[in-house]
């Protein structure tokens, strides 16, 4: 979706150019992703050996994520010199991160009997560091900078 915005739309289904493109892309990023997959925290999140507080942990500090990444998103979408089409696409991806994406994440704190709102939880280094990058990035820079924050 964030390219579409940044390169021009075609109403036709893509070209082989275009999925040799993306394939490129995944062969280039193999070796990342096979390392990824074998990162300790989501091997043991699969297999079910994940501690219950290091996966809370990690919920509270994607919900703080997903609050400012749905506040990129919406700011995107005001951006002078975007069509009304990509604005009103960065917001319906705005809203998803705000409210679907957060439902499940407000679940998970039901069922646990905690609040993580920005008045109860409060963002770790790195999260602080990654999203106050992404904040910066698009309010300070241009609107294809600011999209390529957020990939």
């Amino acid at each position: 979706f964030l390219l579409s915005i940044i390169t021009p739309m075609s109403s036709t289904l893509p070209s082989i150019e275009d999925c040799s493109i993306c394939q490129s892309f995944w062969n280039d990023a193999s070796s990342m992703i096979s390392e990824t997959e074998k990162h300790v925290f989501l091997v043991s999140m699969v297999d079910g050996t994940l501690k219950d507080e290091n996966f809370q942990y990690y919920v509270i500090q994607d919900a703080l994520y997903l609050k400012d990444f749905a506040d990129c998103l919406h700011r995107l979408s005001k951006n002078d010199g975007i069509s009304a089409e990509d604005s009103k696409r960065l917001e319906e991806f705005a809203i998803g991160a705000s409210e679907a994406e957060m439902s499940l994440h407000n679940s998970f704190f039901k069922e646990w009997n905690i609040q993580a709102n920005a008045e109860h939880a409060t963002s770790m280094p790195n999260t602080l560091l990654y999203t106050s990058n992404m904040i910066r990035v698009v309010t300070t820079r241009s609107h294809a900078e600011g999209l390529a924050s957020l990939l």
